[in-house]
């Protein structure tokens, strides 16, 4: 079995943990240590660890509680010299642990070759183990650090706030970035704050300023890690000790209509648990939701879930029992944030349990037939010692958005940054395409059912509604490929149609309803060169034909064939009967009465567009089916 390494497991005693009695025998030194262990503020915690040294200079556990507070203060280099102190001291009863913890912290700061000299003095044998597993660590991120990916980020000083911003988010089509802020009553305000979701618009080629989503979403509680579907139509997010909860945070989402967002729905178990869900984000196809969870069975303290999602026709959405991603992207320690990118393959998540450069660094893996391949550390300087966490990826493949802290940027916090993504960590690129639906009569917008799938294997890639105030859809699909569209509604005529995601932007769907006369084209009817055999990527658009007339069975259709005009009057109208017939017997074949189908061929007399152009004898070639 491959080994996982996770640095913060190494070692049985953490800073704030112990597995074996205290150093010091003198009664006060420890009465002062568990006086600074129960102290609430951090001046409380140094008076006392201080005081409980100052009566045993030789307490190694106070001295690591020190070093520990240091650190979390940001005062690394006063933490370092606490460990520093206690590695020298003679009479240190743990110096073999007290060696790993200051090894630890040197890589922690990015202090690699110094780290690497301070794990290569222990010299105790029943440490051998963790010393080498430090130095596997301690030799990737020096690999990593001295092998540079093309990396240029750039703050997005409008979308950053003088707090602490992460979790960054974005619509498909890059007209919105979302992310996660710490609010503070003052930006140098000492109390922790709370967490809300701002939301920030381009405007031309930049974000505006960010600014809170509302009072609808945003309470006195915390608000976040937040992310929208693929189209606009949902937006995720978590929020924390509300009365409605399941556990202490729960996932929620809210449907989009128009301009306005419905109120949050908590969708309960089993998506969440009696534990703590976090980072949802659901993928291109709308059919499954990643997020992350310390729920069990865990492999580490988080881990990254998955599940099924499917939508109700009113817009709710329905949650399978959740399933944990395992390995390889889980460890023993914290895997979260995962961004499933709209080419539904590649995975990118954040990670302190793989081998990195230190604290979470970002991670991608891609799903080859479905299993997902050994996760690869992006890379310095996009990693860094220091936290990065939040990455998104655009549609095109070839920009990313992410979080960090930047010591050089004017707030000196977390921030967002963009960046150029270099090409062996890019996903496939993908097209946006939008759309909106109407009804052909009162050219009025409709909400419509909207699926466009494979020609090839017939799979769903989008499913979603149009938006019933604007009839406005959009859908990412991957560049220079087709795809067969659906569209349908109860008391509708369906509208197919094939999508070439590198020319097509924006179309207009006109639905006819249901009413003698009416014919809609099947666009995704197709046949060999001069054959009436029906090519299988025929078979979606014969099975949603199937579905219409079994929801409509007092409907009767006519399968009417048309041809252009190159070749015979004779031969046109043959082949253009005998390819209706062959849509009929397949129809016939999966069980609808025959007596209900009618078939015709009409040849080249009833043209929709010019046959002077193969474009136009390419509409003319064309099957349709009209209400009887």
């Amino acid at each position: 079995m491959k080994r996982t390494f996770s640095i913060f497991l190494l070692l049985c005693i953490a800073f704030g943990a112990m597995c074996q009695p205290l150093s010091t025998k003198s009664k006060k030194a420890k009465a002062y240590y568990q006086d600074a262990i129960a102290a609430l503020t951090s001046v409380q915690k140094e008076v006392y660890l201080k005081a409980a040294i100052k009566k045993d200079n030789n307490f190694v556990e106070a001295y690591w509680q020190l070093a520990q507070l240091y650190i979390k203060n940001k005062q690394d280099s006063a933490g370092i010299a606490v460990l520093r102190s206690i590695v020298n001291n003679p009479k240190n009863v743990r110096l073999a642990e007290s060696q790993l913890k200051l090894a630890e912290q040197l890589y922690l700061m990015g202090n690699y070759k110094e780290a690497v000299q301070e794990a290569r003095n222990i010299s105790n044998s029943s440490y051998i183990r963790q010393k080498t597993d430090l130095l596997t660590i301690f030799a990737e991120a020096i690999r990593l650090k001295e092998n540079p990916v093309a990396f240029e980020p750039r703050l997005l000083w409008k979308v950053s706030t003088p707090f602490d911003d992460y979790f960054p988010s974005i619509t498909a089509n890059e007209e919105i970035i979302s992310t996660t802020v710490l609010v503070k009553s003052s930006p140098d305000a000492k109390e922790p704050g709370q967490e809300d979701i701002f939301w920030s618009f381009k405007k031309g080629d930049e974000f505006g300023r960010s600014y809170s989503v509302g009072k609808h979403t945003n309470t006195s509680g915390n608000e976040g890690s937040q992310s929208f579907s693929s189209d606009g139509r949902y937006m995720f997010f978590v929020a924390c000790d509300r009365k409605e909860n399941v556990g202490s945070c729960d996932i929620y989402y809210a449907i989009r209509q128009g301009d306005s967002w419905s109120l949050p729905i908590n969708p309960g178990r089993p998506l969440n648990s009696e534990y703590w869900e976090s980072n949802p984000v659901l993928s291109v196809s709308g059919d499954e939701l990643f997020f992350t969870s310390n729920r069990p069975p865990c492999l580490g303290g988080k881990d990254i879930w998955h599940c099924k999602v499917q939508r109700a026709e009113n817009g709710m959405l329905h949650f399978s029992q959740p399933e944990n991603l395992g390995v390889p992207i889980n460890t023993a320690k914290n895997d979260y944030a995962p961004f499933m990118h709209f080419d539904n393959q590649t995975l990118y998540f954040c990670s302190n349990g793989h081998l990195g450069l230190g604290r979470s660094d970002i991670f991608m893996s891609r799903r080859i037939n479905g299993v997902f391949q050994t996760p690869v550390n992006l890379g310095y300087p996009i990693n860094t010692h220091r936290d990065e966490f939040g990455f998104v990826v655009n549609a095109k493949g070839d920009k990313a958005y992410f979080a960090s802290e930047n010591p050089n940027s004017p707030y000196r916090d977390l921030d967002i940054y963009e960046t150029p993504l270099y090409e062996a960590v890019r996903p496939k690129s993908m097209e946006c395409f939008s759309g909106v639906v109407m009804d052909k009569i009162t050219n009025k917008p409709l909400q419509a059912t909207v699926e466009m799938f494979n020609q090839i294997d017939g799979k769903v890639s989008y499913s979603s509604l149009s938006d019933k105030q604007t009839g406005h859809f959009s859908a990412v699909l991957p560049e220079a490929t087709q795809h067969g569209l659906l569209i349908q509604k109860k008391g509708y005529l369906f509208v197919s149609d094939t999508i070439n995601a590198a020319i097509d932007t924006l179309k207009t769907f006109y639905l006819s309803p249901i009413m003698k006369g009416e014919k809609t084209i099947l666009n995704n009817i197709f046949f060999a060169f001069n054959s009436f055999e029906l090519e299988k990527k025929s078979n979606s658009e014969i099975d949603y034909l199937y579905q219409f007339l079994i929801k409509n069975p007092l409907v009767a259709i006519k399968i009417v064939g048309h041809t252009d005009d190159i070749g015979s009057v004779e031969y046109n109208k043959e082949l253009s009967e005998k390819r209706a017939i062959a849509v009929r017997n397949a129809l016939i074949n999966k069980g609808i009465a025959a007596e209900r189908i009618v078939a015709e061929g009409l040849g080249a007399t009833h043209p929709v567009a010019s046959n002077n152009t193969e474009a136009g004898r390419r509409q003319n070639r064309r099957v349709e089916f009209v209400i009887l």
